[in-house]
């Protein structure tokens, strides 16, 4: 396979992607919509065009495929079908085997498929046991578009014109019938194919010009225009602009101490504000609206209760707002599992429902807003809530926590965060394995974000997610402890103590050191003991205040030099990662310093709280 034919099929993969995306929310508002017409107008243009434009560029089996799945969109689109939750659910799987097939050829453009049982569904659902016999002039018509037009024109079809050449036929062709062919099929180069959105065109004459085979996820729109940008491109960028802030704080430190001319200062205090001013701006170039992760939730959303066999009302709020890809990337998981939760666990079964006070129909509510430079995401539902009796009494089953133990409801509530927590008895495909919501927590907290639950027996639950809108800068606290520093992020820490103004104790079970604070007895961890370094303890002069699962933590360290924004950048390959290091910066001292997570270093010691709390409540304390 020849250059030339790779990048016509590359392209045609990545704007078949996009495509499908489309279709999916298409498919997904098919149910709610009084009025399908004008959704199924566009299902059947995106089909037809998926399917014309497989052909031209060799992919046979997606161009069968597509045909099955456009004879069933166009009996619906003429009234000859009705629509039905079992039509839809098909073309949803199609859907998915569609993208899983153009996933496939993106690693392998010789993969083949099996398709047989989707094909056999969608011809049973359309009733046309023989449609895949129709000739094959008019199964795959070729598009054709008036030549006064640019790319973004309409389109009409016409059923006379012969098949596009392949890309190798046409190689073999002279200028002449080169000319003449792609006169006659315009089709033949998938990337004049009809779409709903502007395609890219690489030109060859400019070797600035943005490269079409890169498969960026990012676009710029201003007014009519719309560049697709390679990732890898705005990932280099947003490193440039953090070794600029780098370089600006070496160059401001270094200013404060030799002193310089006012002129100077004033360009270092310009030179500052553009920095600033570059680094949003490439921020702001990673930024994308949660909408596709929408898409993907409604499906989970709806994929649950029909598994479950409850009837469910959806409603969404705030998805234009716009977050960093990282987030967007790391996000999909934690609210999975919520939603996931909230349709199994937070509603009541169908007949429990119908026999109450409530709707029959469910309702799961996912709502997204800004709070500063946090995003804050909420999943409610009016189903049962949580029962906290019910919480405690497992959780004393397991040993998570000894009968005699009180805890508030919130501290009950937040045992379900607890890794191998669950009340089902029995596991399905959607729960019941005590996984998911750990997995929520840890991949939140990851994110330097946290979760809260506020629920209300026979009411329903509310989730709360709040996390940085972007994970590529943070705010954080330079801290020295010893003679080391590091940085920590600012939304893990909750309060900063003077350590010298406590009265701290040591436990006589040697389980460490505590100090009561506002009624509350605290553990107290030095930084150097979880890092496995010594520091001299009466080095120690601040205790870093840390929340985790409702219960507080301190962590001893030598001194809380200043907060700042700090640029997050991997660790390097010679380097093991470990549990608490997030990631490594360079300060404005040149000297590169790692980024620490409290709460993971703190996780392991929070059951220990509580033997400290009830320890110091008995008077086994030692001065």
């Amino acid at each position: 396979m020849d250059d030339f034919e790779l990048e016509l099929k590359g392209d045609f993969i990545q704007e078949a992607l996009l495509n499908l995306e489309d279709a999916e929310e298409s498919f997904m508002e098919l149910e709610s919509s009084r009025d399908p017409s004008p959704l199924l107008d566009k299902i059947f243009r995106l089909a037809h065009n998926l399917k014309g434009g497989s052909r031209a560029v060799g992919f046979g089996q997606v161009a069968e495929f597509t045909h099955e799945l456009e004879n069933l969109v166009l009996k619906l689109k003429n009234k000859e079908l009705g629509l039905s939750s079992e039509i839809v659910t098909v073309l949803l799987r199609s859907n998915d085997r569609l993208a899983e097939m153009m996933a496939s050829l993106r690693d392998d453009m010789a993969a083949s498929f099996d398709n047989s049982d989707l094909i056999e569904a969608l011809t049973s659902c359309s009733g046309a046991e023989n449609a895949h016999s129709a000739p094959e002039a008019t199964m795959f018509a070729t598009p054709i578009k008036d030549t006064s037009d640019d790319l973004t024109g309409d389109w009409t079809e016409s059923l006379d014109e012969p098949l596009p050449p392949s890309a190798a036929e046409f190689e073999a062709l002279g200028e002449s019938e080169k000319s003449t062919a792609s006169t006659l099929s315009p089709a033949s180069a998938p990337i004049a194919a009809p779409t709903p959105a502007p395609i890219p065109v690489k030109s060859s004459g400019n070797d600035d010009a943005p490269d079409s085979k890169s498969g960026g996820e990012k676009r710029e729109k201003k007014d009519d225009e719309v560049v697709r940008v390679d990732v890898a491109k705005i990932d280099s960028l947003n490193d440039l602009a953090g070794e600029l802030i780098v370089l600006q704080s070496m160059i401001q430190q270094q200013s404060q101490l030799d002193g310089v001319t006012a002129k100077l200062a004033q360009s270092i205090q310009q030179m500052t504000k553009l920095v600033k001013d570059i680094q949003g701006l490439s921020m702001g170039m990673r930024m994308l609206p949660i909408k596709p992760l929408v898409r993907k939730l409604t499906r989970t959303v709806r994929d649950t209760a029909s598994a479950v066999n409850k009837a469910v009302r959806f409603e969404i709020e705030g998805e234009q707002i716009e977050v960093d890809k990282s987030v967007l990337d790391n996000l999909g998981d934690p609210l999975i599992h919520i939603l996931r939760n909230a349709v199994d666990h937070g509603l009541e079964e169908l007949e429990d429902r119908l026999n109450g006070p409530k709707e029959a129909e469910g309702l799961v509510k996912l709502s997204f807003s800004n709070e500063g430079n946090f995003l804050v995401v909420q999943v409610k539902d009016d189903g049962k809530g949580i029962d906290p009796v019910v919480i405690r009494s497992k959780a004393i089953e397991k040993g998570l926590i000894k009968e005699h133990e009180n805890l508030s409801e919130k501290q009950i509530l937040n045992l379900i965060f607890h890794p191998g927590f669950s009340t089902k008895a029995q596991t399905s495909e959607i729960s019941g394995r005590g996984v998911g919501m750990d997995v929520v927590k840890t991949n939140i907290e990851k994110m330097g974000g946290n979760a809260d639950i506020e629920s209300e027996v026979g009411k329903g639950s509310t989730f709360t997610i709040k996390i940085p809108l972007s994970l590529a800068v943070i705010e954080g606290i330079v801290i020295r402890d010893g003679q080391s520093k590091f940085v920590l992020p600012l939304g893990q820490i909750q309060e900063t103590l003077n350590l010298k103004t406590l009265n701290v104790h040591s436990s006589k079970a040697g389980v460490g050191r505590c100090f009561e604070l506002r009624g509350q007895v605290v553990p107290l961890y030095s930084l150097s003991e979880l890092m496995n370094y010594k520091t001299p303890e009466d080095d120690e002069s601040i205790a870093l205040l840390i929340n985790i699962h409702e219960r507080w933590v301190a962590l001893a360290v030598s001194d809380v030099l200043r907060s700042q924004q700090i640029v997050i950048k991997p660790l390097g390959n010679g380097i093991a990662v470990q549990k608490g290091w997030i990631g490594s910066c360079v300060l404005g001292d040149g000297v590169p310093t790692l980024i620490l997570s409290p709460v993971d270093l703190l996780e392991g010691k929070v059951q220990y709280a509580y033997a400290e709390s009830l320890a110091v409540k008995e008077g086994e304390v030692a001065a």
